[in-house]
């Protein structure tokens, strides 16, 4: 359904297989930016600070205090000589952020009649506002910023990339973002980043879900009543099945591509121009999230999820379950080796709003995932492993979720004993 493919290395990534925009520049795109202006009277009267670092610091305050007309128009009233591009990218962000694409071009314009020239910031800030705006030219404009940006003698980075998946991401394009994906070099800086690799398998993710939901609408069989309609509904319900199939297994071939890459790139640290690739809870729950949604479905594809957390981190091999059957001998130098969440953290760890870190190894969701699936593939012992590993290899990330999961991994321990309970008193089941 989806192609995928190795990635060559190559300096920088110019999309191929976007359209031809450039007629979508015509004069009523031009009027469409022109008709909305930027408020120039504010509410009161405010003091214009006359130093370019105290004006951007007051527009941001204004921002906070959410005086954002009034913020910009000061900006505007301001005299050129005490602006400058950074206070202008400030005003087309806080457009951005918003999904206001038609002022957030207007400012890009006023900024230019300034003669300041954007930076790579602006257009990070502009495709922003592409990927959050629900205008029907939102996608066509994203598709003319990235290519302007060699007109602006500004070099894109994988920033600006990422920023362009988003766009395709919020428009529910699926295979132009695996294009320009597999054009991606495997080194260098325009290597993929762990934004790249997150957005590819949340995009995924999401067309996934709509294949099963669409399976899910189908009629019952019962309501079919001739013959003929009822093999239609087959055939359809096959045809869905395999694209449910189809995607999975090109989300599954994505996912291992990240782990090797970033695997890769922990062997190799002395390619200093090809930035570190990490792992964070999100990523991972993308991927559990999505087993969980197929397991119903296809049993032998949910199970897959079992199996990326003992990837991710790790099954506790050496633990007695009191069996001889299911003793195991001593772990080998290859059972030794770190989880791949252990080798390719991150070092940062920068607080969101709601407390928790933006590179969190792990999380309560993370682990609740991983234990849901234990139950619905009745492994009790897995469930009893993978907490044992955490607490030998992530006690630091575990200790604050600890109390959450004690009463869940207690019920594994005791179904743990029944079930080995069960096979000493019948050996040879």
């Amino acid at each position: 359904m989806y192609t995928t493919a190795a990635r060559v290395s190559q300096p920088t990534i110019h999309p191929a297989n976007l359209p031809d925009i450039s007629e979508l520049l015509s004069t009523s795109e031009e009027v469409w930016i022109k008709r909305r202006p930027l408020p120039t009277i504010t509410s009161i009267k405010y003091t214009i600070p006359t130093d370019p670092y105290l004006l951007a610091s007051k527009f941001q305050k204004m921002v906070h205090e959410g005086k954002t007309d009034d913020a910009v128009a000061i900006v505007m009233q301001a005299k050129t000589k005490y602006q400058s591009d950074v206070l202008w990218n400030l005003v087309i962000d806080v457009y951005a952020k918003k999904g206001r694409l038609s002022k957030a071009l207007r400012a890009s314009t006023e900024m230019r009649r300034r003669g300041f020239s954007p930076t790579q910031t602006t257009f990070t800030a502009l495709l922003k506002a592409c990927a959050l705006s629900d205008g029907e030219k939102s996608l066509p404009m994203a598709e003319n910023i990235y290519r302007s940006m060699a007109d602006s003698q500004v070099e894109p980075s994988i920033i600006h990339v990422n920023a362009l998946l988003s766009v395709y991401q919020h428009k529910h394009k699926v295979q132009p973002i695996l294009n320009i994906y597999n054009k991606l070099p495997a080194d260098g800086p325009m290597a993929p980043t762990l934004t790249t690799y997150t957005l590819v398998l949340s995009t995924l993710r999401r067309e996934l879900n709509l294949r099963i939901d669409e399976l899910k609408n189908e009629p019952m069989e019962k309501s079919v009543e001739k013959k003929e309609k009822k093999m239609r509904l087959d055939r359809r319900t096959a045809h869905i099945k395999q694209n449910i199939r189809d995607t999975f297994d090109t989300m599954m071939l994505a996912w291992h591509s990240y782990t090797d890459d970033a695997a890769r790139r922990i062997a190799s640290p002395d390619a200093s121009d090809t930035p570190p690739l990490h792992i964070d809870a999100h990523i991972v729950n993308v991927v559990l999230k999505t087993c969980h949604a197929v397991y119903s479905i296809n049993r032998a594809l949910g199970r897959k999820g079992l199996k990326i957390a003992e990837q991710v981190y790790g099954l506790d091999k050496t633990l007695d379950v009191g069996n001889r059957k299911n003793a195991v001998s001593p772990p080998t130098q290859k059972a030794q080796q770190l989880p791949i969440a252990a080798r390719i953290r991150s070092p940062e760890r920068r607080k969101s709003v709601k407390g928790m870190s933006k590179h969190d190894i792990i999380n309560i969701d993370t682990i609740d995932l991983v234990l849901e699936l234990c139950k619905r593939d009745k492994e009790p012992t897995k469930a009893v492993r993978f907490w044992k590993s955490l607490e030998n290899h992530f006690a630091g990330d575990l200790e604050p979720l600890k109390s959450n999961f004690t009463d869940r991994i207690e019920e594994f321990r005791a179904q743990m004993s029944r079930n080995t309970g069960l096979e000493n008193t019948n050996p040879t089941r």
